[in-house]
This record gives structure tokens, C-alpha cells and sequence, in this order.
């Protein structure tokens, strides 16, 4: 069985700021792999004097790194890899009696203090296997906290700030169990009181007071530093009595007694001592939220205290006039702000501003967050860790910072997933040459390929015109229905049903063909001679000699419409719609001026019309035919029979000459033209036997039946 190679004692961070940016990810490369390794092992196997030696000097470094990264900027603290599998690590040998001392447990809950969930049930895990860790918390935490938290003892802002950290960072991750050493502790709480109070105010005055013109400026980092301190003081604090009304709530008898005394001593211990006195820049003093008041004050503006306390003592104490005192002490705390319902955030207002960041990053790049509500409550600052790496890009992040030790890994990082580049070659290359965009250029395209990615990632919701419809469900068949003879009779009465409407709706169309038919024989005038000398109305073909036109009453014609002659115009001439002086002056636009009653530009514009239509070619074809026209045969009859003679007989044979009114075929040419009573006949009844009435029924059918 192979065997797996202990880990070393995690290096300070002198030594790997003396390794190059590529020794620097090979090594947390072979960490990373170490640590997959060893979990992978039996727990017998797994806790090893090194594997405890590495966890803890690496707990302790990356403790050491955040609370410098709350004063000055500093690198980021290790690889995100080995982060998280050191926290599993630690969470898998915390099971084992006695494996972690009070310290590196400190250490744990500093450097994870982003993780509260896991750092507490770590905590609780280590508590179960080592149940003496309660008494050392007693015996060791709590009388190390007091003197930290001592004004004389807190080594500045720094060191203040430094201490509310870490006591922010314990307190967060600790089960009730290990809570209550603080809790039950007098002299702790007075001491946390005072560095609130008395040790803020001091170091305040010490700057010069605090400017509450946050409108006009950014703020100072030692204000920031300030009021990042208060908030971590104040959340500790309700840490702890959190914890004191859980106990005041499930104790009982004797022990809800004793619980509720140690309460009011430790309370009354609180609220007697002096009130800060803090003097803002400016040489005003001033009286507000989270600036110039007590941790008393502060605590019960943001969470109400006066409320959760007195209803948990009365428990305890029906009558105790305590309880009513207490509670009017704690409401005089309460200040209202200038709008209703609401508290006014005082001091937080500073670093919460109107986005509720505060100025300034971490020295990760990773913005601390504040979040705040509208009561003012205490703020909590959050982590936001980036996600999982990969380890070639970190292989190739190394490779370019090795060239380029100026930019900055973040930037590289950005780079290398930009489509166009993707390898260290060419992001070499760009940098050389200066084609690389800008962090500022690049940031905007990432944080716009993030929205655009979160935009794309929401599911997508079809909607059409049927979604508002009611469905009846006892409508809906799924599969063929069961065919019986009730539905076989009615399909069949359906296609009765079906025929009969499309034979009366083709009796309907034959009916209107056939008036159409008649309209255009009562056209022909019924007066006909049937003498020596006949007129037929519209034929267009003359009659015999001695014709007198008088006798006959011909219809008067139709006068065309504008269209038409446009039309008409257009078919024996495009060029007369020209849009030129010389077509405008010419005999023949003025001729068609008159005709039309339009305007030179109507005209024009009409022919614009027409050209553009794509129906052109069909409006100018109904004009194709134009009726029989009149032909002159005095010529043919004067040139004498024979030659009629002959080229009637000769058309006779075929389909019958024109003398003979087209005998279909019966040989029936003459020389004079045939019989006039036949022609007659065919004259007048032309309509219904016509070829080009044929083709205009045809039309009309193709027009009702719709385009194709």
C-alpha cells in the first residue's frame, strides 16, 4: 500500500513572499493534492502529528493575514483549494478527543470566520469529544478577553479593532455551551462595556472627533476603522445575551432564580456605568446612535432590548419592581428619528451611505460588505470568497506574473478567460505589445458578461394568445374513441349535411352565372328585320346595299371612366405620361387633360401608381379585347362573284367562310355572305357561345374561389 506524505508545517508568509508566482501555485498545488490524499485516509490514519502541526500553523498564519487585512491591504491569504480542505480537515479531526487547543480553535473561527454554520458545528463537535474544553474557556478564554478589552490595555484603534475581531469571530462560532463562560462572567461584560464605551470615546477625541459630513467627503480609515470596531463590540454583545434569555426561557425553580439574579446584577452592573463623553469635530457635543451613547443605549435602539428582557424576568419575578425600573431605564434609550416609524441609523450612516457598501475593499479585492437595516441594527461584515480555481490557469497566471511581476493576478486571471486570448502565449504577446485592455475596460466586461449570464440563466416562459383560455377537462379524450353505431349515424348525417351545402353553394354559383348571362343578351336589341336589308346591332359587320341607318335605334354607348382612359392612354402610349415641358405642352396630353379632368401631376403621379402596382400586368389585360369592329365589304362585293364565289366555296369546306357567318363546318360560304337571318341568329345569341365569354366565366370562378 503506497504510502501518503506528510504534510509540512505551513510556511510564514515572509517565506512564500520570497517564492516566485509560479513556485508559489506549484506548491499550493502539491498542498491541495496532500490534503486529498489524507482525507481520503481512515481517521486512525488520517490524525498524524504533522497533519495537527500543519493545520494549526496554517490556522494560525491565516488568522494572523485577516486581522492585518482589517488595518492595511494585504495579499490574499492562500489558495482557495487548500482553504476549504483545511476546513474539512479540521472539521473530520475535530471529532478526536484533545486534538485542538483553545487557541487553534480561536485560530479556526478568525480564519473561517466567513463560515459561522460549520465553524460552530466544529466547535460543538470538539466540545463532544474533549468535554473539558467548557471549563478551559472559563479558566483561560474569558480572563484573556477581559484584559484585551481593558482601555489600557487595548494598544489603540488597531489593537482594539484587532480584539473585536476576534472576539466577534469566537463568539459567532460557539455552541450555547461554550457562550455561557462569558455570559455568567461579571467583570467580562463590564470590560466589553467599556471598551464600547470609555475606549472608543478616548480614541475618538485622540483623531479628533468624528465628522458626521459624510455628504461632502469620503471617510478617513481611522473612521472607518472606528466605527467597524463599534459594530463588532455591539454584535459580540448580543451574542451573549442571546444566550442569557435562552437560559432565562428553559430554566426552571431554583435555577430560573439563580439565572434571573445573576441577570439583574449583571444588567444593573451595565446600565450604572458613566455614560461616554464624546465631542464631535467641530468642538459640539452631540447625542447620537452609535457615536457619542452606551452599549446599553446602542443595544436597546437597534434590538429593542427593554422588551425581550422584562418578559423573560417577570418569568422569574411577577412583582419584583426590578423588572418595571429596568424597563423604563431601558426605554429612555429610545430615540425616535426625524421620520415615523423608523430609527435613526446614527453614526452607521457613515459607512452604509446610500448603497450600503462602505468605502474602501479588503486587501483581497473582495469588498467588505456592510449590511444594515433601516433600524439601525448592527452590521455584520461579510466575505465574498471568489470561486473555484483551476489549477492550469493558476500554472499559467504564474507564467505571465513571472514576465510581468507589475500586473496584478486578478488582472491576468481576467485576461486568460477573455475568448481572445486563452493561453499565456498570447496574453504575453498583447501585454508586449500593449493591445491588452485595460483592468478598468476589462472589469466592465466581465460585470457585463455576469448580468447578461444571470439574465440568460432565469427560466424562460412561453406564453401564447391560448393561455388565458378555459379548458374543460371533460372535453379532453386521449386515444380513439369507441366507435358504436349512435356516432356511425351521426358521421353519416355530418356528410349529408356536408354534400348538401356544396351542391346548393354550386346551384348558387351557376344561378349567378346565368344572370350575368341573361344581362348581357337583354343588351341586344330584340327589334330585328329579318327583310332584304338587315342591322345587326354590334356585329360591326355591314349588310346589304341600301341600308338605312335611321331606321335602327342604337343604344347610346357607355361613357369610360377616369381609369379606363388613363389606361387606354397608357396601353397606346407610356411615353405621353412623361414627366417632362414638352409631353406636358403636346396636343396629346391636353387631349387627355380634357378627357380625364386631372392635373399634369395627377396624371403623372398616376403612372407612377400604375408602374409600381404589382397587379400592373392584369389591370392593362382586360383591355386586350375590345369587341367586333366594323369592317368595310363594299370592296369585297363590287370585285365581283367569282372571286367571292370562289373564296366562299373555298372556306366552306373548313369551318364555313366569314360570308356565311363561320358555318361550323357545314360548307355553307356563299359569295354575298350567306344567309342574314342566320346571322342574325348567331349575332344575338354570341353571348352564351362565344369563346371569350367562356374565358370571362372562367375568370370569375377562378376570382371567387381566392388566389392560389
Amino acid at each position: 500500500m503506497p504510502t501518503v506524505t506528510p504534510l509540512p508545517t505551513y510556511p510564514s508568509a515572509g517565506t512564500r513572499k520570497s517564492l516566485s508566482a509560479s513556485q508559489l501555485a506549484t506548491f499550493h498545488r502539491n498542498i491541495s493534492s496532500a490534503l486529498a490524499e489524507i482525507l481520503a485516509l481512515p481517521p486512525a490514519k488520517r490524525d498524524t502529528p504533522a497533519t495537527r502541526a500543519f493545520l494549526s500553523s496554517y490556522a494560525n498564519d491565516v488568522a494572523h493575514q485577516t486581522l492585518q487585512s482589517l488595518i492595511w491591504p494585504a495579499p490574499a491569504h492562500s489558495d482557495d483549494h487548500v482553504h476549504r480542505r483545511v476546513l474539512l480537515l479540521a472539521e473530520k479531526l475535530a471529532t478526536i478527543p484533545s486534538c485542538f487547543d483553545v487557541k487553534t480553535l480561536l485560530d479556526i473561527a478568525i480564519a473561517y470566520f466567513p463560515y459561522p454554520t460549520r465553524v460552530r458545528a466544529l466547535f460543538a463537535a470538539a466540545l463532544a469529544s474533549t468535554p473539558s474544553l467548557a471549563a478551559v474557556f472559563t479558566s483561560d478564554m474569558v480572563p484573556v478577553m477581559t484584559t484585551l478589552l481593558r482601555p489600557s490595555r487595548s494598544a489603540g484603534l488597531y489593537g482594539l479593532r484587532k480584539t473585536a475581531r476576534c472576539l466577534v469571530s469566537l463568539l459567532s462560532g460557539c455552541p450555547p455551551e461554550l457562550l455561557r463562560p462569558f455570559a455568567r462572567d461579571q467583570d467580562f461584560m463590564i470590560g466589553l462595556a467599556r471598551a464600547y464605551d470609555e475606549g472608543l470615546a478616548s480614541l475618538s477625541r485622540s483623531y479628533g472627533g468624528l465628522r458626521m459630513d459624510v455628504g461632502t467627503r469620503e471617510l478617513d480609515d481611522w473612521e472607518r476603522i472606528w466605527l467597524e470596531t463599534k459594530v463588532d463590540l455591539i454584535d459580540s454583545f448580543h451574542f451573549i445575551i442571546t444566550v442569557m434569555l435562552q437560559d432565562l426561557s428553559v430554566a426552571s425553580g431554583a435555577a430560573l432564580a439563580a439565572e434571573s439574579e445573576r441577570t439583574f446584577s449583571i444588567v444593573f452592573a451595565l446600565l450604572d456605568l458613566p455614560p461616554p463623553a464624546l465631542v464631535q469635530a467641530g468642538g459640539t457635543p452631540t447625542s447620537s446612535p452609535f457615536l457619542s451613547r452606551s452599549l446599553m443605549a446602542d443595544y436597546q435602539h437597534s434590538y429593542n432590548l427593554s422588551s425581550t428582557l422584562t418578559s423573560a424576568l417577570r418569568r422569574a419575578a411577577r412583582e419584583d419592581a426590578r423588572v418595571d425600573f429596568l424597563e423604563s431605564t431601558l426605554r429612555s434609550y429610545d430615540i425616535e428619528s426625524s421620520t415615523t416609524a423608523t430609527k435613526d441609523p446614527g453614526a452607521l450612516k457613515l459607512i452604509i451611505k446610500s448603497s450600503g457598501v462602505p468605502p474602501g475593499t479588503s486587501a483581497s479585492g473582495k469588498g467588505k460588505a456592510a449590511q444594515s437595516s433601516s433600524k439601525g441594527r448592527a452590521i455584520e461584515t461579510h466575505f465574498a470568497h471568489e470561486p473555484e480555481q483551476n489549477h492550469d490557469l493558476d500554472l499559467e497566471i504564474s507564467q505571465v506574473m513571472d514576465i510581468f511581476p507589475d500586473k496584478s493576478p486578478a488582472y491576468i486571471r481576467a485576461l486568460l478567460t477573455q475568448p481572445a486570448f486563452g493561453n499565456a502565449e498570447k496574453v504575453i504577446e498583447a501585454l508586449l505589445e500593449g493591445t491588452a485592455p485595460g483592468e478598468a475596460s476589462l472589469a466592465q466586461d466581465v460585470g457585463a458578461g455576469n448580468s447578461a449570464h444571470a439574465t440568460f440563466d432565469e427560466p424562460i416562459e412561453r406564453r401564447n394568445v391560448f393561455d388565458d383560455e378555459i379548458l374543460d377537462v371533460a372535453k379532453i379524450h386521449v386515444g380513439k374513441r369507441n366507435q358504436n353505431e349512435a356516432s356511425g349515424l351521426r358521421d353519416k348525417a355530418a356528410i349529408e349535411q356536408m354534400k348538401a351545402d356544396i351542391l346548393r353553394r354550386a346551384e348558387a354559383m351557376s344561378d349567378g352565372e346565368e344572370e350575368e348571362d341573361g344581362a348581357k343578351r337583354a343588351e341586344v336589341d330584340d327589334d330585328i328585320d329579318f327583310g332584304d336589308e338587315v342591322k345587326v346591332i354590334g356585329d360591326g359587320e355591314a349588310s346589304s346595299e341600301g341600308e338605312d341607318d335611321g331606321d335602327e335605334e342604337e343604344a347610346p354607348p357607355l361613357k369610360p371612366n377616369t381609369e379606363t382612359i388613363l389606361e387606354l392612354a397608357y396601353i397606346r402610349d407610356a411615353e405621353l405620361f412623361n414627366r417632362d415641358a414638352n409631353t406636358r405642352r403636346s396636343k396629346a396630353r391636353s387631349d387627355l387633360k380634357a378627357q380625364t379632368g386631372w392635373s399634369d401631376e395627377q396624371i403623372e403621379g398616376w403612372r407612377i401608381m400604375l408602374e409600381r402596382n404589382p397587379k400592373k400586368d392584369k389591370i392593362l389585360q382586360k383591355h386586350e379585347f375590345a369587341g367586333n369592329k366594323a369592317v368595310d365589304f363594299s370592296a369585297t362585293i363590287n370585285a365581283g362573284g367569282s372571286e367571292s364565289s370562289s373564296r366562299g366555296g373555298d372556306r366552306g369546306r373548313g369551318r364555313g367562310g366569314r360570308g356565311a357567318g363561320r358555318g361550323r363546318g357545314r360548307g355553307r360560304g356563299s359569295g354575298n355572305g350567306g344567309d342574314a337571318k342566320e346571322r342574325a341568329w348567331k349575332d344575338k345569341n354570341k353571348a352564351s357561345r362565344g369563346n371569350h365569354d367562356r374565358k370571362r366565366g372562367h375568370d370569375k370562378k377562378m376570382a371567387k374561389a381566392g388566389p392560389s
